[in-house]
C-alpha cells in the first residue's frame, strides 16, 4: 500500500471544508456557486491553490473571481479553526480550466469522427 504524502492529504481535509464555506457563503449572498474542483498544496505546506469552477458565462465567472478575492481572507480564517495543523497554508483561488479543455478536446474528436463517416471525403 502507497503512502499519501502529507501534503496531498491536508488538500484533500481543505478541498472538503472550503467546498462546504464556499457552498455557505455563496447561498448567503444567492449568487452563483463556485465548484471547488481541487487543491494543490506545496510539499512545505505553507500554500494551497485551490481550484474552482463556475457553470455561466465570463461574467459569472468575474463575479465569483471578485467574491472569492473578498471571502479568501475569511475563509483563511475559518480553516485555520477547523484544521489541525500547527501552520496553516496560505490559500489562493484560481479558476479551473481543465473542464473547458477536456470539452474542448470532446468536441475536436466529434468533429473528426463525423468527418471519417462523412461520404463525401
Amino acid at each position: 500500500m502507497k503512502d499519501f504524502k502529507r501534503s496531498q492529504r491536508l488538500g484533500d481535509q481543505i478541498k472538503r471544508d472550503v467546498a462546504m464555506l464556499v457552498l455557505n457563503l455563496f447561498q448567503d449572498k444567492g449568487g452563483n456557486i463556485p465548484t471547488v474542483t481541487a487543491v494543490e498544496v506545496t510539499d512545505d505546506l505553507r500554500y494551497a491553490k485551490v481550484f474552482y469552477t463556475v457553470p455561466g458565462d465570463d461574467e459569472r465567472r468575474a463575479q465569483a473571481k471578485e467574491s472569492l478575492a473578498r471571502l479568501t481572507g475569511r475563509i483563511q480564517s475559518e480553516l485555520a479553526h477547523s484544521l489541525r495543523v500547527r501552520r496553516m497554508p496560505e490559500i489562493s483561488f484560481h479558476f479551473d480550466t481543465s473542464l473547458e479543455q477536456g470539452m474542448r478536446i470532446l468536441t475536436l474528436l466529434d468533429e473528426l469522427k463525423s468527418k471519417d463517416n462523412d461520404p463525401k471525403n
